[in-house]
């Protein structure tokens, strides 16, 4: 056998063909296993993966492809590991171990240290291939389970129908159908050409970003990478019609997507997500319901595979589950030996749940220092704790509150608009400020507060429509004030408090703060409301802002604390309008 390695892919017809008739002869053909999923992932990952691409050859008939990858740490992995539900090395399988072994000796002699084959397929010929002929190319091997996925298996004639039925028959489909219904006519589309699928996908991304945001976690797609290799693998599979983009519409209004794949008898569950304001009719589960209510109809199909993640929803479908590896080969025997160690180790401590509970926290805790450190490093960390301390001691709050007038002069038009928040816009910023930690830490606070719907949410865009402005109003009535740990009572009975103002740090300097509290005062106004905003005595550029604008300084609350002696501070006159704000006991 010979072996022979591209550093790229090159943009082939014939190997094309080669690759995709190996990936099809596989005893389990995937999609991850094509040449176009490799392609898209070399285009879009170009910066932080070199690919390295083992082709095996018997005289001049391809027999075997293995695509794997070197990291900038020098470490070796499946191309398609970060992006791939399933990674394998293609060949027949009697040539699976001849061909496995030769790669790993080609890559101990280009003196890889240590190889990391992640979602290998554990029914896969290539688990057996690597326990037999790793020691032979001079590896030590430490394998261990990964992930369980789950399976709807179709089966025959009879049994798909006694599926079908079992699925349609389920009281929460049914009860959640029935309320979507009524708000609209429900269809469920399957967009699988380029042209139909492009103008879509910044919508699919956003709500995608959304919907981790509704779940205080980060959407894989706010990084241009993931979102440039979804529209490079769309492109590429979908003259074969290999990709789906299902959508489960309500009247005009799509409630949950599917990023999926359908190739060689398998329809596969790959990135879904759901619109937050459906959340309650669990569109998702209908969409999946659906998808696999149709897969029972059409005998082109043998599964749905349901693919990575332990989710609930999954198993109410499931029928079977495909196990996956992780596989850990290391030249040395310490770095092997400690491999195993660390696994035997973690396995222990999720043994236990209140073990487990304490290892997360201080991982949890690691990563935000590490992140501290990033931001503004050892002295801004320190700084950070000395403030801490003194607030915990010794400390002294006032708040500024002002109250918009009623003959406040009109608002100068403006090239901004403020607009009701939607979980669109939460989408948007979260994908154009992925790298500002603050504002990501803002757009979960506000996605789980549009959830709730205790709260109006506005954004301020600019003409071309990037967020750039957030804020907040309620009720003055009751509201919890945090800065000063207690309840208000409203002045008025039409009051409304404008809070929780943010604007991220790139956008910061242009006068957005100020801009975007002024078109909402006078639009609260405007609905026979009685607008408030405050500012903290510590926060100057908070309080500086809300000076700008025709909001007028009424009066002060404040809070002294000295060890564990708290004293708070009654309200006090306004001052003149004239006057900085002074906050008087």
């Amino acid at each position: 056998m010979r072996v022979e390695l591209l550093e790229t892919i090159p943009e082939d017809r014939d190997l094309r063909a080669g690759w995709n008739a190996l990936a099809l002869q596989m005893e389990h053909p995937e999609v991850f296993y094509t040449y176009e999923w490799a392609l898209a992932v070399q285009r879009a990952y170009s910066a932080s993966l070199k690919p390295l691409v083992f082709l095996g050859y018997e005289g001049e008939l391809l027999i075997g492809i293995a695509a794997l990858a070197r990291k900038g740490s020098g470490e070796v992995m499946f191309l398609t590991a970060d992006t791939g539900d399933y990674c394998d090395f293609l060949s027949d399988r009697p040539k699976r171990q001849e061909f496995v072994q030769a790669v790993l000796s080609k890559l101990n002699d280009s003196r890889a240290g240590k190889i990391v084959l992640t979602n290998l397929p554990a029914d896969s010929v290539t688990s057996k291939a690597l326990e037999a002929g790793a020691q032979r190319a001079g590896y030590h091997l430490h394998s261990r389970p990964a992930y369980d996925c789950a399976q709807v298996v179709l089966g025959s004639s009879e049994e798909r129908e006694e599926l079908k039925q079992s699925v349609l028959a389920k009281k929460r489909l049914r009860r959640n159908m029935r309320e979507l219904t009524k708000r609209g006519k429900v269809t469920l589309q399957h967009d699988t050409a380029w042209s139909q699928i492009e103008p879509l996908l910044q919508t699919f991304c956003r709500a995608h970003a959304a919907r981790f945001l509704e779940t205080g976690k980060v959407s894989s797609l706010v990084r241009e990478e993931r979102r440039t290799f979804l529209a490079e693998l769309a492109r590429e599979l979908s003259p074969s019609g290999w990709v789906a983009l299902s959508r489960f519409v309500v009247g005009d209004v799509t409630t949950a997507w599917n990023y999926g794949f359908r190739f060689a008898g398998s329809w596969f569950w790959y990135q879904p997500t759901v619109n937050g304001r459906y959340w309650d009719f669990s569109p998702g589960y209908c969409l999946l319901a659906k998808i696999v209510e149709q897969a029972c109809d059409m005998p082109e199909f043998k599964l749905v595979d349901l693919g990575l993640g332990a989710e609930g929803y999954k198993d109410r479908f499931a029928t079977a589950s495909r196990r996956t590896l992780y596989c850990e080969l290391h030249r040395g025997v310490l770095p092997h030996l400690y491999a195993a160690g660390r696994y035997r180790a973690a396995a222990l401590a999720t043994a236990s749940a209140r073990i487990e509970k304490a290892i997360r926290l201080v991982i949890s805790r690691a990563r935000q220092l590490k992140e501290r450190l990033r931001e503004g490093g050892w002295g801004s960390l320190f700084a950070r704790a000395l403030r801490r301390i003194r607030r915990t001691l010794f400390s002294a709050e006032d708040v500024f509150f002002f109250q918009w007038p009623a003959d406040a002069s009109p608002h100068e038009p403006s090239s901004t608009r403020l607009r009701p928040l939607d979980p669109d816009d939460l989408g948007a910023a979260a994908i154009h400020y992925a790298d500002d930690t603050a504002a990501m830490r803002f757009l979960m606070r506000s996605a789980d507060r549009l959830l709730s719907g205790k709260a109006l949410g506005f954004v301020l865009v600019t003409p071309e429509g990037l967020p750039v402005h957030f804020c907040w109003a309620r009720e003055f009535e009751g509201f919890h004030m945090a800065e000063l740990d207690r309840t208000l009572r409203a002045p008025s009975k039409d009051a409304m408090m404008i809070f929780d103002c943010f604007t991220p740090v790139s956008a910061r300097g242009h006068g957005f703060f100020s801009e975007a509290i002024t078109i909402l005062g006078k639009q609260l106004r405007a609905q026979g409301k009685d607008p408030w905003i405050f500012g903290a005595s510590t926060n100057l550029s908070s309080v500086n802002g809300i000076r700008k604008t025709p909001f007028a300084y009424k009066f002060s609350l404040g809070r002294r604390k000295i060890l564990f002696f708290r004293q708070a501070k009654d309200s006090v006159p306004a001052a003149p309008a004239t006057e900085t704000p002074v906050s008087v006991s």
